[in-house]
């Protein structure tokens, strides 16, 4: 963010300083020592301890405040100003969230998918629509920590993109399409390569039988390459062995 003027609008605070651990960088970096901040709707921090447009933005850690209000760690607001609403505001931390996928969403073929990253120490989240949208609008100063994103996530089809006798595309596959979804996660948040590395999470592929890996994409548990004949499962996906049995056979993956 580049402020190239100091618009009395901004309401500009100048002169606060941070304690050790109450703010870092982008990076992950502490830093330490005074800052100014712009206390608007969505608070913003930056490093120095009067304005300058060349400051550097910082972010406030992560902490948890009980509900008891004998127990509440006040925030560095109260040592900027004397605003009782912005003292009382908690900071929650991100909930876990699988999908709950429904008969709408199979039916169509894709769900949304929602993730955070807490910018200070790029644990990477799942999240619902809800806190997606409690983090995006960041109405709580500790939400702007927090960078989100969400992303189509396919979980119907074919397991590969299929193609006829002359070579031309006939229905996408659900690997070519979250690999493309996946990517652009990642292109844009690194640090959420962990949630979206599995391109088979929540997909309920069509069952096919007789099938051949050449160990191009398809792995063991183990992380091993697998090469040999492999069915699909429609809601167990790639399994080992030409057709499905009551034998034991493993489970098979695709990554990232």
């Amino acid at each position: 963010m580049a402020i190239l003027r100091r618009p009395k609008q901004m309401k500009l605070k100048e002169n606060l300083y941070a304690s050790p651990g109450e703010f870092f960088y982008a990076d992950g970096k502490e830093y330490e020592g005074y800052y100014h901040m712009f206390d608007l709707r969505v608070k913003q921090y930056f490093e120095g301890a009067v304005y300058s447009y060349k400051a550097e933005k910082i972010y406030p850690f992560q902490k948890t405040e009980f509900s008891d209000p004998m127990a509440v760690e006040y925030t560095q607001a109260k040592r900027a100003a004397d605003d009782k609403k912005f003292e009382e505001k908690r900071a929650y931390l991100p909930k876990g969230v699988l999908p709950t996928i429904t008969e709408k969403e199979i039916e169509k073929g894709e769900i949304t998918r929602f993730f955070a990253v807490q910018n200070n120490t790029y644990t990477p989240y799942e999240i619902d629509e809800e806190q997606y949208k409690r983090y995006k609008k960041a109405s709580n100063p500790y939400n702007t920590n927090y960078t989100v994103a969400k992303a189509a996530w396919f979980i119907t089809g074919p397991l590969f993109t299929l193609y006829n006798s002359a070579g031309f595309e006939i229905k996408e596959g659900i690997y070519e399409r979250n690999y493309q979804q996946a990517s652009i996660l990642v292109e844009e948040l690194p640090k959420i390569t962990p949630l979206v590395q599995d391109l088979l999470k929540y997909t309920l592929p069509d069952a096919a039988e007789n099938l051949h890996s050449d160990g191009s994409l398809l792995y063991l548990p183990g992380g091993q390459r697998f090469v040999g004949k492999y069915h699909v499962h429609p809601t167990k996906g790639p399994m080992a062995g030409s057709v499905h049995s009551s034998n034991t056979h493993p489970a098979l993956k695709i990554y990232l």
